[in-house]
């Protein structure tokens, strides 16, 4: 049987991080684990923020199977953070048409999910190794997916939203990974975005465990190629060199 599995989250525990979209998408990817034979999947979320008593009613209300409950955060939504009540559109789509199955899989969540307060990033550092896949589902634009570059150093395969700086990220670390292991990497923010997180995320850990850590020194690699201060360094002396086939490429 396969032993315990981890997902990891780590960021601001915000509306705009995806935070519930994380959290629905765990009954899917929970579900499928246990039937593979895996003893305990195990959901983290590091962090804090304003949205955190309403991820934690999510969550205790995905756990009891309680549709109804969760649907009631879906419908305060921003509430959570001080702003006027704003519904959370993608979740509260999909608990309005769930899968089949849905409430006991949820139901059988219960104890595997756990929300950490804030670590130091010397203490990230050595919480994220031992996860088996990581999720940054941030709905708003980022500048740079600096998380999932960072996980990626780790060794960690990350999933990420496919938009603005994650996209960016994504597309480099993709090219050292074959296509199928690429195509789990990102998911689109839209209609289907818990049922598509579920099956990024349950890709990863699907994938044989001494294939995923190849896969991950790979993605380690590509990182250090890219974005330590040396690779860093070899791409500012390569524009400044006029040397642009040098430098990774930049989808418009």
């Amino acid at each position: 049987a396969v032993g315990d599995e981890h997902v990891l989250f780590v960021g601001k525990l915000l509306v705009n991080k995806g935070v519930d979209l994380l959290a629905a998408a765990w009954p899917l990817i929970h579900r499928e684990r246990r039937a593979t034979g895996a003893k305990s999947p195990r959901l983290l979320f590091v962090g804090f923020g304003a949205f955190e008593p309403g991820l934690r009613a999510l969550v205790e209300a995905l756990g009891r199977g309680d549709l109804d409950g969760a649907r009631e955060v879906a419908e305060r939504g921003r509430e959570y953070e001080g702003a006027d009540p704003q519904g959370l559109e993608i979740l509260t789509r999909f608990l309005a048409e769930p899968p089949p199955g849905y409430a006991d899989a949820a139901r059988e969540t219960a104890g595997s999910v756990l929300i950490g307060g804030r670590l130091e990033h010397d203490e990230v550092a050595d919480v994220m190794p031992a996860a088996d896949a990581f999720s940054m589902p941030s709905t708003f634009p980022e500048a740079f997916g600096m998380v999932p570059a960072e996980s990626a150093a780790c060794g960690v395969p990350p999933v990420s939203a496919d938009h603005s700086g994650m996209r960016e990220v994504a597309r480099l670390l993709a090219d050292a990974v074959d296509p199928d292991l690429a195509s789990l990497l990102s998911f689109t923010v839209g209609p289907e975005a818990i049922t598509e997180l579920a099956q990024r995320l349950g890709g990863w850990l699907a994938v044989d465990p001494r294939r995923r850590r190849e896969a991950g020194r790979a993605l380690a690699a590509r990182v250090d190629e890219l974005w330590s201060w040396e690779g860093v360094a070899r791409g500012v002396i390569a524009a400044a060199q006029g040397e642009l086939d040098r430098l990774p490429r930049v989808d418009g």
